[in-house]
């Protein structure tokens, strides 16, 4: 089962980013490039906790030991970007759809729901993948819409999918095992930073 990074407090900071997987190819002989768009983009994100006492930090410490390095996976949002204000959701409309275009429905009606950059959860559990839309979402008079994103969809969504678009999550694991609270900072009982790391996990 799949659970929510159990953060103590909000981050002092919330850094997400989308990374692609695109490649360049340099020919020596004549300086020409080929560039090689491939698949597996993926998020990744750094977090850092300000002045949390001890006996918390230490709460999130067990949980991380829980995780067994990078073998278990979590849930996170960006703080940055918690759309407070996206108290809605939608299902995917249709089955095999692929890419990174979705036919939705289920949305308030006749409305700009989200506009370019914003964020969107695909799925629950470890189904979830974390989208930023490409274009505005903008749905019609039965509640319905596409939805233009990226990173394309890793797996083939099941027609009436959630999208959830208030905290939209994604599906992480640590960035390497030494994520713990041994390289946090301390005073006087108080964890005073701490930083933590990790990369989409699929």
């Amino acid at each position: 089962m799949t659970v929510p990074l159990p953060l103590p407090k909000r981050p002092k900071r919330s850094n997400f980013k989308l990374v692609p997987n695109s490649q360049i190819h340099l020919n020596k002989a004549n300086n020409a490039t080929e560039v090689y768009d491939l698949e597996g983009a993926y998020w990744e994100f750094e977090i850092e906790l300000a002045n949390v006492p001890e006996r918390e930090a230490l709460a999130l410490d067990a949980f991380i030991a829980s995780l067994r390095g990078q073998v278990g996976t979590f849930t996170l949002f960006d703080y940055r970007r918690e759309q407070l204000d996206k108290d809605f959701t939608g299902f995917v409309r249709g089955e095999n759809q692929d890419g990174n275009i979705l036919n939705i429905d289920g949305l308030p009606l006749n409305q700009t729901l989200l506009v370019a950059g914003e964020r969107m959860q695909v799925g629950v559990g470890q189904n979830t993948e974390l989208k930023i839309l490409t274009g505005d979402l903008v749905s019609d008079s039965l509640g319905r819409a596409t939805v233009v994103f990226e990173s394309p969809m890793r797996k083939i969504p099941a027609d009436n999918t959630l999208i959830t678009f208030k905290q939209p999550s994604g599906l992480f694991r640590l960035a390497d095992n030494n994520q713990g609270i041994d390289s946090a900072e301390y005073k006087k009982g108080i964890v005073t930073s701490w930083k933590i790391k990790g990369r989409e996990a699929f």
